[in-house]
């Protein structure tokens, strides 16, 4: 029964990071149109949102048939005749825990990576797949650049349906509220932004940051501290969770000037972002397109961009503010070509443009709402992804 599904994904589908929304677009696109994919992963229905988890409960005999077979099979690689397995990658090319129990006819690789160190062994591990597939032009012309030209691409997106453009309703007054999002950690940049925001609140005291930086991996948030704006990285508390507002009050953040939203549900994101007036992201990396800040422009909030990395594929002509003053990033392993050190001062000065024209930033978010709504939605991205793949 298994073997006539011709696509097989190796990483869990869920609702709560990047890799599990591109795992439920991805089957839900491929449901749609008659090719349901077979999943190697157990998914996490908790996550995902009623009408998706029905739609994708057609999948659960498949991936409990596969299993069973594998257990039986078990040390041995359980090869799928007919399949195109997908691979999950992380940095270094790493195959995930599944990738050694399961291999296709055809195998392909889906990458979405920071880490530009290429060695031979990585470069090995690359040529293993008979294809890859990466989230950003950066990473494709990295790839290129090592002689990888066997290379899809296809951008991630937002599902509008989950974005309702909503009215606000001021739970903060008039308060100036600038958004931030994203698991904090280095090539994130949430140390440039309380940076930059401390210096723009002592300008106007009305300025309110809302941070969205829970980490569901917290030891990954350790080397924030390489960064020239902090020495120290926040601390975990007993619940296992990140103590980021203590942490910026450590570098002089007022305690009225922030609020630590935690972890926010996909419920929960367009009612937040209704109540912005601007949204920055001086992210120092992005192998992908950066989902918080396309579900920020969706949601038609004035979004500031590096302009470097993943973030290229994001900026177009009056769509967002791109922060063009990108000196490299300190690089002494060789493992971070192409990241950018976004400017504190620009920053600044960028605040203080939507601040004082309020009207130019809200048809500046209008525009980025009717480009990423219109162009950047998750079914754009399936189809891309399944062409990409075949």
């Amino acid at each position: 029964m298994w073997v006539s599904r011709n696509l097989a994904l190796t990483w869990q589908l869920t609702e709560v990071h990047g890799w599990g929304l591109v795992g439920v677009h991805t089957a839900l696109y491929l449901v749609e149109i008659g090719r349901p994919p077979l999943l190697l992963h157990k998914p996490e229905p908790s996550s995902l949102r009623p009408e998706n988890r029905e739609r994708l409960d057609c999948l659960m005999d498949g991936f409990r048939q596969i299993s069973a077979i594998a257990q039986r099979r078990w040390p041995h690689m359980l090869m799928l005749e007919g399949c195109t397995v997908l691979h999950a990658l992380s940095n270094g090319m790493q195959p995930g825990p599944l990738s050694s129990v399961y291999r296709g006819e055809r195998n392909v690789g889906v990458i979405a990576f920071e880490d530009t160190g290429f060695d031979e062994g990585v470069l090995r591990r690359a040529r293993s797949y008979d294809r890859l597939v990466v989230h950003s032009t950066y990473n494709k012309a990295l790839l290129a650049e090592q002689g990888l030209d066997d290379v899809g691409c296809a951008l991630q997106g937002v599902a509008p349906d989950e974005l309702p453009r909503l009215e606000p309703v001021k739970p903060f007054g008039d308060r100036f509220v600038v958004f931030s999002g994203g698991k904090l950690e280095f090539r994130k940049g949430q140390d440039i932004v309380i940076a930059a925001f401390r210096r723009f609140h002592e300008r106007h005291p009305d300025a309110l940051l809302l941070t969205a930086w829970h980490n569901p991996w917290p030891g990954t948030s350790a080397d924030v501290a390489q960064s020239p704006w902090t020495p120290t990285a926040p601390e975990t508390g007993p619940d296992g969770r990140l103590a980021i507002a203590a942490w910026a009050a450590s570098h002089g953040m007022p305690a009225d000037a922030f609020v630590d939203l935690g972890f926010l549900s996909r419920g929960q994101i367009a009612a937040v972002l209704a109540e912005c007036h601007a949204a920055l992201f001086p992210n120092r990396c992005e192998g992908a397109t950066n989902l918080v800040a396309m579900e920020a422009m969706a949601c038609g909030v004035p979004v500031i961009l590096s302009a470097n990395t993943g973030h290229l594929d994001l900026i177009r002509e009056g769509t967002c503010y791109p922060l063009a003053d990108q000196p490299p990033v300190a690089d002494p392993e060789g493992r971070r070509r192409g990241w950018g050190e976004s400017s504190v001062e620009e920053i600044m000065e960028t605040l203080e443009r939507i601040y004082t024209d309020r009207a130019a930033a809200r048809d500046r978010g209008e525009r980025g709402a009717a480009f990423i709504r219109g162009e950047r939605t998750w079914r754009a991205f399936a189809r891309d992804f399944v062409a990409a793949v075949d």
